[in-house]
């Protein structure tokens, strides 16, 4: 099994498990992200829990002395849960689907827009708006520069582009006027 369905799974069991207690919700998803920092942070941890021939037992150990007093006793136990099923490894692309599954919850999308001048805060705020009318989910946007654009504005959500940029534009214009002859 690819480890990035694995990963899915036990995303699915943990948000199955705190999904009805917002407040919990929330907890879990902030554990999870200050745990992934710290990975990021501290490979030698990574390297730890990735290690085969350090014991289970030594692994729940060492998370608990790291975590403990920071997270929730229903992270501690998922965490326990992956090294017990030798799935410690996986806990980056946990998080990653986690958060993506309470954004899914929670009808949240992220958007970036890319524009070839900086948005005003108006600017952005409209544009927000106007994607949250069009997709029906909240938006959390973020804006990018990228002066070749020209002029307009590219947006992506998730999979999705909208490009209403003056290049995209055209290019359009000229696969059009190329298609004719």
């Amino acid at each position: 099994m690819r480890e990035e369905t694995v990963a899915r799974r036990y995303a699915a069991a943990l948000l199955a498990q705190v999904r009805e207690n917002d407040a919990a919700l929330t907890s879990v998803q902030g554990d999870l992200q200050r745990i992934a920092q710290s990975l990021r942070d501290t490979p030698a941890l990574g390297a730890l829990l990735a290690q085969p021939l350090v014991t289970e037992t030594r692994k729940k150990h060492v998370l608990a002395q790291a975590f403990q007093q920071d997270v929730q006793p229903v992270t501690l136990a998922f965490l326990n849960l992956l090294i017990d099923k030798r799935r410690a490894n996986l806990l980056l692309e946990v998080q990653a689907e986690f958060d993506r599954m309470v954004r899914e919850v929670r009808n949240i999308a992220y958007a970036t827009a890319t524009s070839a001048v900086p948005l005003s805060a108006e600017q952005s705020l409209q544009l927000e708006r106007a994607l949250e009318a069009r997709t029906g989910k909240d938006i959390e946007l973020k804006t990018e520069v990228d002066p070749e654009l020209i002029g307009g504005v590219l947006v992506r959500i998730g999979d999705t582009v909208l490009d209403g940029t003056v290049r995209g534009n055209l290019e359009r214009l000229r696969e059009q006027l190329l298609a004719r002859h």
